[in-house]
């Protein structure tokens, strides 16, 4: 479904329907709230470096914006680090209150999920922009596959503990999602991603939930 440069696939749909589904504390409503205003910090920043974003897909593992000409690495580094910024910001503003401490929480995790730095995060982007400015992009490149493998590794011991001491399977499904992404050779490491500093197609920042 699409309306103007917005467009949603029947994932995003079902991610909604399944969380909405489970949601006996009224979290979702929240939830995507923190993620919208996650979302318009990258894309204030990606304007106020210079790039239009042409099309922005919700998908059922977060939001792609594809811009119409390829970044620098810092303006995408900058770009990367907006979306946590806001909700680092939001968490601080929000927890001075009582009845803002959930949504301020809902911030500050959303943050720091994207903060890890794993390719296909921003945290990972982050990194393999500032790496590749001060060591070249295949150092950074080679560099950011060791850190995806130990990241995804510890995520998925905390996902395993979690889930067989509390039962909350969150964790878990993130890091196998992470892994998947990995071994597809979807990381933001992988060389298809790396000729879009190239000029050779827009650039595409993938910008989890």
């Amino acid at each position: 479904m699409r309306w103007g440069r917005v467009e949603a696939t029947g994932g995003f749909f079902l991610l909604v329907a399944w969380m909405n589904y489970w949601d006996s504390q009224g979290l979702v409503p929240m939830a995507l709230l923190a993620c919208t205003l996650h979302e318009l910090g990258h894309l204030g920043m990606i304007r106020a470096v210079g790039g239009r974003v042409r099309l922005i897909r919700l998908t059922a593992v977060g939001a792609e914006m594809a811009v119409d000409r390829p970044l620098g690495y810092w303006q995408e580094g900058a770009a990367a680090l907006a979306g946590p910024g806001v909700n680092l910001l939001l968490a601080l503003v929000f927890c001075c209150w009582s009845w803002g401490r959930t949504f301020a929480g809902l911030n500050l995790a959303l943050a720091i999920f994207n903060l890890i730095p794993i390719g296909s995060l921003d945290g990972g982007r982050t990194l393999y922009c500032a790496l590749s400015l001060l060591t070249g992009p295949d150092w950074a490149r080679r560099m950011g596959e060791t850190l995806d493998l130990i990241c995804a590794g510890a995520l998925l011991g905390m996902g395993v503990l979690l889930a067989g001491t509390v039962g909350n399977i969150t964790m878990l499904l993130a890091a196998l999602w992470i892994i998947g992404m990995i071994f597809r050779g979807k990381s933001h490491h992988s060389p298809a991603i790396r000729t879009c500093h190239q000029g050779r197609k827009p650039v595409k920042l993938k910008v989890r939930l």
